[in-house]
C-alpha cells in the first residue's frame, strides 16, 4: 500500500481511471499541481485534500494513513496497577481525614470536660485543686463552645454546617 500522500492520490486516481488532466479539471487547478502532488514534490492543501477525498470517495484519513487498522491490546498489568495505587491512595486519603476528624472531636470533648475531670480530681484526691489549671481548663471549655457554635453544633468542625 501506497506510503505517501502523493503515491496515495496516485494510487487512487489509477484505480479510477483517471488521468491527472481529469483531476486537475475537477479540482480547478493545473495537470503540472496534480503531478507535483503525486511526485511529492508538493503537498495538497487541506482544502485541496478534501475535494480529492470527495472525487475519489475516500475519508480525508484516507491519504494519512488512516485506513490502517489499529490494535489496542488490554495491558492487564497497568490496569492492575492503576487500580492498587487508587484503591491505596483512597484508603490514605480516607485514613488521613478521619483521623483528623477523630482528633479534632477527642480535642473538642476534652475541652468541654476538662473543668469537670479537675473538679473530679479535686474531689477524690487525685491531685490537688489549683486556679491556675481549672483557669486553662475553662478557657479550653470555652474555646470548645467557641468551635461547636461557630460550626451549627456539628460534630464535623473540619467540614463545617451541612
Amino acid at each position: 500500500m501506497a506510503e505517501t500522500i502523493g503515491q496515495r492520490i496516485k494510487q487512487k486516481r489509477e484505480v479510477l481511471g483517471l488521468t491527472q488532466s481529469e483531476v486537475a479539471e475537477k479540482l480547478f487547478v493545473t495537470q503540472q499541481t496534480v503531478a507535483r502532488w503525486e511526485g511529492d514534490k508538493h503537498l495538497p492543501p487541506i482544502t485541496a485534500l478534501e475535494d480529492l477525498a470527495k472525487l475519489f470517495d475516500v475519508k480525508p484519513a484516507y491519504f494519512f494513513g488512516g485506513d490502517k487498522v489499529v490494535m489496542h491490546k488490554f495491558n492487564f498489568f497497568a490496569f492492575f496497577g492503576s487500580m492498587v495505587f487508587n484503591l491505596l491512595f483512597f484508603w490514605m486519603v480516607a485514613i488521613s481525614i478521619v483521623t483528623f476528624l477523630l482528633t479534632n472531636w477527642a480535642m473538642i470533648f476534652g475541652g468541654l470536660i476538662a473543668p469537670l475531670a479537675i473538679g473530679y480530681q479535686a474531689v477524690y484526691g487525685i491531685r490537688q485543686f489549683e486556679w491556675s489549671r481549672f483557669g486553662v481548663a475553662c478557657l479550653f471549655t470555652i474555646i470548645a463552645i467557641v468551635v461547636l457554635l461557630q460550626f451549627g453544633g456539628s460534630l464535623t468542625p473540619i467540614f463545617g454546617a451541612c
